[in-house]
């Protein structure tokens, strides 16, 4: 390990990890004694992310930890996203590709700020567990889940973008609109709890409360509460129908295609770059080293800001250079998988 990998600020180890990992029915291999941790919490601004330069045969290295990690604990089950069996599934050709592509997306971006390549793999893991169509309830795409206002400021083609995404040419483009549709709805939503903050807060037990105690407004607020609360009810379900359509027109167009087959890639390439490796890769790495340098090396704020956006990451006082977790159940669960997910990947290479 070189020096400035000692240097780095170290927590998250040992036996206390590997009890947070241990589920019933899968299986760890025995926790080695490290001299070092290889958990990096805070990279250094002089961090030198390990290649295939610095360690010999690294990429391979990296890539059978991954899909060692991924053996020992779905080889007998189904891997997430994937609804297939682990054995189905060619993991090894892709975390091949995707590990090349994180490798020149670190060089490329080192200016920024240094980015560990195996946490930028432990993080796909995570995301997507390397499923290049995987689509979220949060129409998010592709193995680094992008939605697509993110996408559009990395230059990706998202589907619907293009003129011709409307045309006969593609199945299912009557849903072509819902995107807009779902993204509108989504603001008006806000906007409706914005201007309701009264409203919002309340509870049914509040409402019985005041009745026992015979408040003379209870009535009124009672009523406007219940419209309240079916507006609210209706904008969700037109926001789930809207998302379903356009992620119906989605999978219509990506299902059953093979990105490794060139006729297919071209496809893809044309209807959303979101599918592909190269860019999101990039504007993954970018996006950390971004969040690296404002957070002064802390991976976990920007990871977490990568889940949350970096705004939620904002400290005060003493630790506001590297900034905080915000108090989200998603983005917690969101860095504790992935932190396992890159002590695993670590500890075998």
């Amino acid at each position: 390990m070189d020096n400035s990998r000692r240097r780095i600020i170290k927590g998250f180890v040992g036996a206390a990890l590997l009890g947070l990992t241990a589920k019933k029915g899968h299986s760890f291999a025995p926790s080695p004694v490290f001299e070092d941790s290889p958990i990096n919490i805070i990279l250094p601004r002089d961090y030198t992310p390990p290649s295939d330069k610095t360690i010999d045969g690294y990429s391979h290295k990296l890539t059978r930890a991954a899909l060692d990690f991924l053996e020992t604990n779905f080889s007998q089950n189904h891997l997430p996203f994937w609804k297939k069996p682990f054995g189905e599934i060619e993991l090894e050709k892709r975390v091949q590709n995707i590990v090349y592509w994180i490798q020149l997306a670190v060089e490329e971006n080192r200016k920024i700020y240094p980015v560990d390549p195996s946490w930028i793999l432990a993080q796909i893991m995570h995301e997507s567990y390397f499923h290049e169509f995987c689509v979220s309830r949060a129409l998010a795409m592709g193995i680094c889940q992008f939605i697509q206002p993110t996408a559009r400021e990395y230059n990706m083609i998202c589907a619907g973008d293009l003129p011709e995404h409307a045309s006969n040419l593609y199945k299912m483009s009557e849903y072509i609109v819902k995107l807009d549709v779902y993204y509108e709805l989504r603001r008006a939503k806000r906007k409706l709890i914005r201007a309701n903050k009264k409203l919002e807060k309340l509870e049914l037990h509040d409402i019985m409360q005041r009745i026992e105690s015979n408040d003379p407004e209870v009535h009124e607020d009672a009523v406007a509460w219940n419209a309240y609360l079916q507006q609210k009810n209706e904008y969700d379900e037109r926001i789930r129908e809207a998302r379903d359509q356009y992620r119906e027109y989605v999978v219509a167009n990506i299902e059953g295609r093979d990105i490794f087959n060139e006729h297919d890639l071209r496809f893809l390439v044309g209807f959303d770059e979101r599918v592909t490796y190269k860019k999101p890769i990039f504007a993954m790495v970018k996006m950390l080293a971004r969040s690296l340098r404002a957070r002064n090396g802390n991976i976990i704020a920007a990871a977490a800001g990568y889940n949350a956006g970096l705004s939620t990451t904002k400290a005060a006082g003493l630790y506001k250079p590297f900034g905080k977790i915000p108090s989200y159940d998603e983005t917690v669960t969101y860095i504790s998988r992935v932190l396992i997910n890159h002590y695993e990947i670590a500890r075998r290479i």
